[in-house]
């Protein structure tokens, strides 16, 4: 095997010159198998994106992707795949680190915020944020499915999630957990149902979140299992507002946090499903901004904010 499979370089301990460029092109190329996808996250040409590739290649002294003529996705060589296992996560964290690095945070601090948690609770945890930091821009990206994409292409500096992240270079804190709560027009019943009383929705339309949405795939998961088949979507929105909005106007049943939507509503009756488990808020933030006074006053923000809400 040409130079045992390690990069070429001066003997004598010399170490060779990496453009991280380079690696950060494979690093893409393989992880969304397509030179195509990696040149337009990159904002590259195709072109680019392949001479990157074969330079490393010729640094490193094998063959790292194999890609047949005509054909759109690529895959790694035996080699590439042994590099890129053993660069993967830590190349995730150099980059994060870079591009934080290369974004002033003491002057815009880059937020990430499921977008019904920021309506509900954000403009609390602002209003003590701006008590003790007047001056720092808070930038906010209401996003939910992509939070830990943005923060491993270190595009956000703290998150609120819904989810638990998986990258060593994302440091997550549990701010605690909620009931979700299925909703439905006060009208349809005379009196409230329970949750024994589940079947009555399974043939009536279900307003959910977008696909992909974490409460979206819990509650669908949750009305299979006591339908017995899927519930009848007949509806999508991005947002609890919208959802909670659609239910008052009489066109479906929805199930939102049990925060959302208050229980002496006039127009919508209200089950909490306490037989779901309930869904975990983290506070996110990229590992090594750990020490960050801004960092840790915005979570402290969270907590004092949300703490009443999050006792599930």
């Amino acid at each position: 095997m040409a130079n045992g499979g390690r990069p070429k370089g001066g003997g004598g301990g010399d170490h060779p010159k990496v453009d991280i460029s380079l690696l950060q092109t494979f690093h893409l190329v393989a992880r969304t198998g397509s030179f195509s996808a990696a040149s337009r996250e990159l904002n590259i040409t195709y072109q680019s994106a392949s001479n990157h590739v074969r330079r490393l290649e010729q640094m490193y002294g094998q063959h790292l992707i194999e890609s047949e003529k005509g054909a759109r996705n690529v895959k790694l060589t035996p080699q590439g795949k042994a590099l890129h296992d053993s660069l993967g996560g830590e190349l995730d964290t150099i980059l994060s680190r870079i591009a934080v690095l290369l974004h002033d945070v003491r002057s815009v601090l880059r937020v990430g915020v499921p977008q019904a948690l920021f309506h509900h609770f954000f403009p609390e945890v602002l209003k003590r944020f701006r008590a003790e930091a007047p001056d720092i821009e808070l930038s906010f990206f209401e996003r939910d499915t992509i939070l830990e994409r943005m923060m491993v292409d270190g595009a956000l500096d703290a998150a609120v999630s819904e989810r638990s992240f998986s990258q060593a270079a994302i440091t997550q804190h549990l701010l605690g957990a909620y009931h979700l709560a299925l909703i439905y027009p006060r009208g349809w019943t005379e009196s409230d149902l329970d949750d024994t009383q589940l079947g009555f929705f399974a043939q009536r339309p279900f307003i959910t979140y977008e696909a992909g949405q974490t409460i979206r795939v819990r509650a669908a998961e949750f009305l299979a299992s006591r339908f017995g088949a899927p519930p009848r979507v007949s509806t999508t929105s991005s947002g609890s507002t919208s959802l909670a909005q659609l239910v008052e106007a009489g066109l479906g049943y929805a199930i939102v946090p049990q925060w959302s939507t208050p229980r002496d509503h006039p127009d919508i009756r209200r089950i909490v499903l306490r037989d779901m488990e309930p869904v975990r808020v983290y506070f996110a933030h990229t590992a090594f901004l750990g020490t960050n006074g801004f960092i840790r006053l915005l979570h402290g923000c969270c907590q004092q904010a949300m703490a009443s809400a999050l006792r599930a």
